[in-house]
């Protein structure tokens, strides 16, 4: 069992001291050091000490636990504990593990941990998958990019489809179909984005994708069928 390297930055002690006593739970995480001050931490992390993972808050005089995840080593993955949600989105754009609400309960910190873990594994076998979170309710779900089915725009709302479940993205379409187009997902409908690779069956009207029929608008045909004949055999 790899020994994962840990430390905790907050300026308030008792934040410390929950993500510790959660932390003893796990047999493979070793608090190597504590800081309520962040300078202190930067300066520690900068002088090249092996640490996999930090838990930091984000509101610290002086450096922000953003700026530290910006600073910081690519070996070096944070999860992020803070009281405040509105600094997600640039949080997971900076890729950290999790975005963790405080007051942190122990089943919530636990999917944080196997998240890491699951990171972990998927970069030393060199397999780690493109992903991107989605906010439902106090959490985040991580979506990855090859399990989605189909995205349904439904007015403010990106309906994620993913076999028999589904999960909903305060995102437009448009804004989804940027993303996604590095991963060969094609607009085929003004309400409609599909995973290429999943289409099983064409007719003209809609395509087929896991025994779901969807439409095809007639706007999006053309490239569509480009598509299709630039594959074909």
């Amino acid at each position: 069992m790899e020994l994962y390297k840990t430390i905790i930055i907050d300026d308030e002690p008792l934040a410390i001291d929950v993500i510790a006593h959660h932390l003893k739970r796990f047999s493979n995480f070793e608090v190597i050091k504590t800081f309520t001050d962040s300078v202190e931490a930067f300066n520690f992390l900068k002088e090249g000490a092996k640490v996999d993972l930090v838990f930091t808050d984000i509101a610290m005089p002086e450096i922000s636990g953003i700026e530290l995840v910006k600073l910081s080593r690519a070996n070096t993955q944070f999860i992020i504990t803070t009281s405040f949600s509105e600094y997600a989105v640039e949080s997971f754009d900076l890729e950290v593990v999790d975005y963790l609400l405080k007051p942190i309960s122990f089943e919530r910190f636990a999917k944080a941990i196997s998240r890491f873990e699951s990171l972990r594994n998927n970069e030393q076998s060199n397999t780690l998958a493109p992903s991107f979170f989605v906010k439902e309710g106090d959490e985040f779900v991580k979506i990855l990019v090859k399990d989605i089915d189909y995205i349904e725009g439904l007015k403010d709302y990106a309906k994620i489809v993913i076999g028999n479940n589904h999960c909903l993205a305060l995102k437009t379409l448009k804004s989804i179909e940027e993303t996604l187009g590095a991963y060969q997902f094609m607009r085929i409908h003004k309400s409609y984005i599909v995973p290429l690779s999943k289409i099983s069956q064409y007719n003209g009207r809609c395509v087929l994708i896991n025994n779901t029929e969807i439409p095809v608008g007639s706007s999006y045909r053309e490239a569509l069928k480009a598509y299709l004949n630039s594959n074909k055999l």
